[in-house]
Formats: structure tokens, sequence, C-alpha cells
């Protein structure tokens, strides 16, 4: 960067300091060619990035206070940035586990190396199998069991640099309903993981799919959830089932 801010200073006429964004944009009006062109492109995004105030590590998604099921796909994407250095993978915890580190660069991918001040999008990597390439780069966090998570992340800069990102806060809810059908007609139905999560899930019931009526709140076990349909009275009408979850109140 020396370099860089004598051939500025020689270029705009001053002697005080790295060049402004505008004083760059005046230099390469004046002149053409590859310097002008190194001038207006190049540098403004360095002069840009060196104007960050302190390294930033922060998480892009999920957002805070977002509501995943066990079956989903939970993505995660980071952002980080530093004046002087640059952030090339981040890894990833749990409720302080960690699940996973995340890249700049997909394994085996043709990246171009980032600079420092450059700003980097750490994402988690598909690994090969058996020697083939993935159908897809970047994969998210799965087979997640129904909890409330704290997501952290921490970086090491090639510089040595070291930043952490605040916490994010999500909730993983098991939609698995478990249904049976007793002699006397009574149905007892089950969340497997129904009673980890703060919040609760209702019963709901319908006879066509389309309106529903609600029965009642689950009953919270040590892990999972019940609820207890008691036998009708005379022959049961079809009936379909589903579990609604409720999250707690804001704090």
């Amino acid at each position: 960067m020396n370099a860089v801010n004598a051939l500025l200073e020689t270029s705009v006429g001053t002697s005080q300091g790295p060049a402004s964004p505008g004083q760059v944009a005046a230099v390469a009006r004046q002149r053409s060619g590859l310097l002008a062109l190194f001038l207006a492109l190049a540098l403004p995004a360095r002069i840009a990035a060196g104007a960050t105030l302190g390294p930033v590590l922060e998480f892009v998604q999920p957002t805070n206070n977002s509501v995943f099921s066990t079956l989903d796909e939970i993505p995660i994407l980071l952002r980080a940035v530093a004046p002087d250095d640059v952030f090339l993978s981040a890894d990833v915890l749990a409720n302080q586990r960690k699940i996973a580190t995340t890249s700049f660069c997909c394994w085996l991918c043709p990246c171009a190396h980032p600079q420092a001040g450059q700003e980097t999008i750490l994402q988690i990597p598909v690994p090969w199998e058996s020697g083939s390439p993935p159908r897809r780069l970047w994969q998210g966090w799965t087979n997640v069991d129904a909890r409330n998570y704290q997501l952290t992340a921490r970086a090491v800069g090639e510089n040595g640099t070291i930043v952490e990102a605040a916490p994010v806060n999500i909730t993983v809810v098991d939609l698995t309903l478990r249904i049976v059908v007793q002699l006397d007609g009574a149905v007892v139905l089950a969340i497997p993981q129904g009673s980890l999560v703060e919040g609760g899930y209702d019963l709901e019931a319908s006879a066509d799919l389309r309106t529903w009526t609600r029965l009642g709140p689950f009953e919270p076990g040590n892990v999972a959830a019940f609820y207890f349909d008691p036998p009708p009275e005379g022959a049961r009408e079809r009936r379909f089932y589903r579990s609604v979850y409720h999250p707690p109140p804001p704090r």
C-alpha cells in the first residue's frame, strides 16, 4: 500500500496522506490507459475496505429467533472483513459445541485468494465422496435435534486477527406426530421430542383437511409430548390430526 499511496500522491498532487475516492476518480478522468483503470477501479474498493472501523464477523443466515424443524437443513452463512486482514474460514458452534467449519471456497474449487481488507462470505462446503465431486457446492446444518440453540462463530485471520460473531438464537422443533389408535377407539398422539424446546404444541383435527379445529394442548413429558383423545360415544368419524407449534411469548 505504501507504493500505491506514493503513486496517488504523485498523480493527485497531494502529500496529505492516502487519496480520497473523489481524488482517485478525478485522476481517472484526467488520465487514460491502464494506470487510470487501476486507480478508478482497484483502489476505491481498497480504500473503502480500509475505512472499516474494525474486524467484523457476523451471521447472515440464520437470523436471530428463527424457527426450524428437525427435517430442515438450517442455512449457515457468515460475513467476515477486517481492514488489514482476511478471513478464509470460521468455526461455527451450537451451545458451545463445534458443528462445522465454514470456508470462503468450496472443496477443490479454483478460488482466487482474497487480499487483506477484502470481505469474504463463509459457508459449509460439501466434501467430495469416493473421489467424485459433489452435486452441489454448499450445505447447511442437518440432522439437528429439537432444542433451543445459541449459535456462535470464531475466526482467525491470516495475519492473526481474532474475531467472534454475536450469538444468534434459533429454535428447532419436532413436527413428527405419532398416532396410536387403541381398541376402544381412543387415540394417543405423541411428538417424540416435543418437550425439549420452550413453547408448546396444540393438537388440531379436521375431517376434510380444509377446516381445522383445536382440540387442546399437548402435555409435556421428560422428552416427548402427549395428547390423549378419548374414545367416542359412537362410531368415530374420519379425522385427520396435526400438531401446531407455538413459540413462547417474547421476554
